[in-house]
């Protein structure tokens, strides 16, 4: 089918909808949703220092249809409540209005919903609603021309697009752990084996979903108690605004552990995924080993490593990527992000050797470092501008080549846009009824430049670019979406 349809293997379709509203959402899942500016100073001050983010809906489903992305995996994210603490700024800034604009300015959630999340303290109730909005809306779209479908499998996935061209096949997704908690854990009041104990039903009940999520990303931006995180955030909200340094970049703990293997077992329900984006460096390492060791022992129930929506740091091994802090200078002179989230060529190995995947995210400053912006700077006109982008995009996919060593390195490489996770997203390419005009300048790209030929392995651009829009989700899908 070719370029007929996309995958995207990570986009939060149903944030900006699902929150448009307190207590009922006003949008539903296929409506075009444009941020609450305000008219504040403080209102002011934040889109101006936000304007790479995106204040309209990137990946409803709309979007989709128009981009023909019809296999998505849309991620369920309850709001960290480290978003709702701001440092650094005056009092004037960091009042509750305040807090609440630059939640509205970022997000595009309503003011009446960003009310009830700095009231509101249980991520698991507030997962099973933002759950619940998704599978009860499935079906036509409001203007009956095309419909969406949640798929527990490959077999079903196949069904739904077999059945009319016009339909969506939505896998579903957790970002962070956190979402496990609820109000109970976070009072601070329960023992160490109460909090095992609520865990383990909270896990189980997800499990027990009629479409339970496919896989789940342990960490996120802060500390859940469970497993450090890298630092991901820069730019105005990273540099001091934010605080992330609680559990930065801390091992898993024993709850983390016990976590872990609950959502990997296949005896307590549907097996659910870890994906490594945003785990600390040294929660990822403790998870390869666990995962290589059961993969070792396990033959026939091989569990694969999954990291939906990154980019490349171009470190050869683990060690070396965390020699020098995460911060602006770290990426001076640079051609890649250099930052510890980014993975490194060790780990592209680890994930390689599982049949895992690699979804690289459109976020350009995940994709870049310092010397590739210098030299965007320089350029003016618009085709050398798109070809800069194209190649980013491309050099990280073939440092994931590089890094495997052989042709198999493009069977892991696939497209994990973060449409809607107030990315900066990648210029021309905003949104997802782009990506039919991100896949044709990519093959252009490589027609024309020939870029990155000697890691090509003999396939031709067009078969390149369908591999990682398309062709390996659902070869990993056929294999591990069962």
């Amino acid at each position: 089918m070719g370029k007929d349809y996309f995958a995207d293997i990570h986009t939060h379709s149903t944030l900006k909808t699902f929150n448009s509203g307190y207590p009922k959402p006003q949008h539903t899942i296929w409506d075009d949703v444009n941020h609450h500016l305000g008219k504040t100073a403080v209102a002011r001050l934040i889109f101006n220092k936000s304007k790479d983010v995106a204040k309209y809906s990137q990946s409803n489903f709309y979007e989709l249809v128009k981009g023909r992305v019809r296999v998505a995996t849309v991620s369920l994210y309850p709001l960290e409540k480290g978003f709702l603490s701001l440092r650094s700024l005056s009092k004037a800034v960091t009042s509750k209005q305040a807090r609440r604009e630059m939640l509205e300015v970022i997000t595009g959630y309503a003011p009446d919903a960003v009310n009830y999340l700095f009231n509101h303290t249980d991520y698991f109730e507030e997962l099973q609603a933002e759950y619940r909005y998704i599978e009860d809306h499935q079906g036509l779209s409001p203007d009956g021309a095309y419909a969406y479908q949640l798929v527990n499998n490959y077999g079903e996935l196949q069904n739904v697009l077999k059945a009319d061209k016009r339909n969506l096949a939505i896998v579903l997704s957790i970002e962070g752990a956190h979402v496990f908690f609820n109000e109970k854990m976070l009072s601070g009041q329960l023992s160490p084996q109460e909090m095992k104990k609520e865990l383990m039903q909270n896990i189980i009940t997800v499990k027990n979903w009629t479409h339970p999520p496919f896989s789940i990303n342990l960490s996120h931006h802060f500390y859940n108690g469970l497993c450090g995180h890298a630092k991901s955030l820069s730019g105005f909200l990273g540099s001091g605004m934010l605080n992330q340094n609680k559990g930065l970049e801390s091992n898993l703990t024993g709850l983390g552990i016990k976590c872990l293997k609950e959502l990997l077992s296949a005896n307590n329900g549907k097996r659910i995924l870890v994906d490594t984006k945003h785990m600390s460096l040294s929660g990822r390492k403790e998870l390869y080993n666990w995962i290589r060791s059961y993969n070792h022992i396990s033959k026939n129930d091989k569990i694969p490593i999954i990291c939906s929506h990154t980019g490349v740091n171009g470190y050869k091994n683990m060690n070396n990527s965390l020699l020098r802090p995460d911060n602006n200078a770290k990426n001076n002179n640079m051609h890649f992000n250099r930052w510890s989230i980014n993975l490194t060529d060790e780990e592209i190995r680890i994930i390689h050797e599982t049949d895992g995947l690699i979804g690289l995210m459109l976020d350009k400053n995940k994709l870049g470092g310092g010397r590739f912006f210098k030299s965007l700077k320089a350029l003016k006109d618009e085709q050398q501008i798109r070809d800069a982008y194209c190649s980013i995009f491309m050099d990280n996919a073939l440092q994931i080549v590089s890094s495997v060593g052989d042709k198999t390195g493009w069977d892991r490489v696939a497209l994990g846009s973060d449409y809607d996770g107030a990315i900066s997203h990648v210029d021309f390419y905003d949104k997802s009824s782009a990506i039919p005009r991100l896949h044709d300048d990519l093959v252009s790209f490589l027609e024309r430049t020939r870029h990155g030929r000697a890691l090509w392995h003999g396939y031709e651009p067009y078969e390149i670019i369908d591999k990682i829009l398309r062709k390996n989700v659902m070869d990993f899908y056929q294999k591990h979406f069962t």
